[in-house]
C-alpha cells in the first residue's frame, strides 16, 4: 500500500532525474521515494515548478497544501479523465429529489449509527450515557419521515449537540475538557485536535475523490455554496466518529497529550509544530488499523476508498443498494 508523506520543513520540491527531492535553504536534501507515494501533504512553505508537477502527474500523486493552523489552502491533482456518463448520472441524482434524499438519508443514518456505536462503546466501559443515547436514538427514528434536505440538517444539528455533550462525561476525570464544539477558531485543546483531525480526513477523501469517477463538487447533503468540493463533507461525516473522534478521546484517556503541543492566543487554541507532528503520527498509525467487513479486512485508509466506491457504484447503477460503513464495537 502506498504511503502519505507529510512535509513540515520549508524548501523547494524538485525533480532530480526520475526522483523527487526536498531541498532546504541550508542546501540539505531529503530524498522522497516517489514510487511509494500516494499523497503529499505540505505544512511548510514549499516551492515547486512544472518539472516537479510533471513528475507528480506521471506517478498519479496528489499534493495538498495547509497553512500553519491546519487550514486547507489548495491542491494539485493528477490529470483526470472524467467519465461523462457518470457525471450526467451524478447531476441527475442531485436534481432528482427522491434519489438525492435517499442518498442523503443513507449517509446521515450511517453517521448517526457510528456516533451511537462510539457512545455505546464507552457506556460498556461504565460511563453513564444512557439518557443521551436514548434521546439520540429517538432523533434517528425521525429521519425516516423527513422529506426535505433542510430538515435533515436541522435534525443533524440537534443530534450532534447531544453527541458532543457526552464528551465531557467520558473525559470527566481527564485533564482536558471539551465543553462545546467551536470551529472558527477552535477555543480549546480538544476542539483544536478535532478541527485538525477533520481537516486531515477531508484531505484523505479529496485525494480519493480526485482519482474516482465521482465529481467532488456535486454533493447531496451540504450546500454546494459551502465549498467547491462539498462531497468530501458528506462522506467524511460517516467516518468522523470512527476515526477522528475515537482517536482524540483515546489520546486524552491515555494521557498522551501535553500542554506543550498547543499554542494559545486570546480565545484561540491551535496545535503548534510539535503538536502537529505528534497528532499526525498518531493519526497515520491509527489509519493503518484494520476492520473486518464481509470476511475481508480493510485498513481505515482503504475504508475511505471503499466508501467512495460504494457511492460511485450506486450512482452509476451498478448497485441498487447504498449502505455506508457502520462500526460494530
Amino acid at each position: 500500500m502506498k504511503r502519505v508523506i507529510y512535509l513540515y520543513k520549508s524548501g523547494t520540491l524538485q525533480r532530480q532525474d526520475a526522483s523527487l527531492i526536498l531541498k532546504q535553504k541550508n542546501d540539505k536534501v531529503d530524498y522522497i521515494p516517489v514510487e511509494q507515494i500516494d499523497t503529499i501533504i505540505c505544512f511548510g512553505e514549499i516551492d515547486l515548478n512544472k518539472r516537479t508537477l510533471s513528475l507528480l502527474n506521471s506517478y498519479q500523486i496528489t499534493i495538498l497544501f495547509f497553512n500553519y493552523y491546519g487550514n486547507y489552502i489548495g491542491r494539485f491533482t493528477p490529470k483526470q479523465y472524467f467519465d461523462g456518463k457518470l457525471l450526467v448520472k451524478q447531476v441527475e441524482a442531485f436534481k432528482n429529489e427522491d434519489q438525492r434524499l435517499l442518498i442523503a438519508k443513507s449517509m446521515i443514518n450511517a453517521s448517526f449509527d457510528n456516533c451511537l456505536s462510539l457512545l455505546k462503546y464507552y457506556r460498556k466501559k461504565g460511563f453513564d450515557l444512557t439518557y443521551f443515547i436514548a434521546n439520540m436514538e429517538l432523533l434517528e427514528m425521525q429521519l425516516k419521515s423527513i422529506i426535505d434536505i433542510g430538515d435533515i440538517l436541522l435534525l443533524e444539528a440537534h443530534f450532534k449537540k447531544l453527541y458532543y455533550s457526552c464528551f465531557d462525561i467520558i473525559l470527566s476525570k481527564e485533564h482536558y475538557r471539551f465543553e462545546k464544539r467551536t470551529k472558527h477558531p477552535p477555543e480549546n485543546e480538544l476542539n483544536a485536535l478535532m478541527s485538525y483531525g477533520y481537516a486531515m480526513l477531508y484531505a484523505n477523501y479529496l485525494s480519493v475523490l480526485d482519482r474516482s469517477r465521482l465529481h467532488s463538487q456535486i454533493s447531496f447533503i451540504h450546500s454546494l455554496s459551502k465549498s467547491s468540493d462539498s462531497l468530501q463533507f458528506d462522506l467524511a461525516d460517516i467516518l468522523k466518529p470512527v476515526i477522528v473522534d475515537r482517536l482524540i478521546l483515546r489520546l486524552c484517556r491515555l494521557h498522551q497529550l501535553k500542554d506543550t503541543y498547543f499554542e494559545y492566543k486570546e480565545n484561540r487554541c491551535y496545535l503548534n509544530k510539535e503538536g502537529v507532528k505528534f497528532f499526525v503520527n498518531e493519526y497515520e498509525t491509527y489509519m493503518k488499523r484494520t476492520v473486518r467487513i464481509n470476511n475481508r479486512y480493510y485498513s481505515y485508509r482503504n475504508l475511505i476508498s471503499r466508501e467512495v466506491h460504494l457511492l460511485s457504484n450506486n450512482i452509476s447503477g451498478n448497485s441498487n443498494e447504498y449502505k455506508p460503513f457502520v462500526m460494530k464495537w
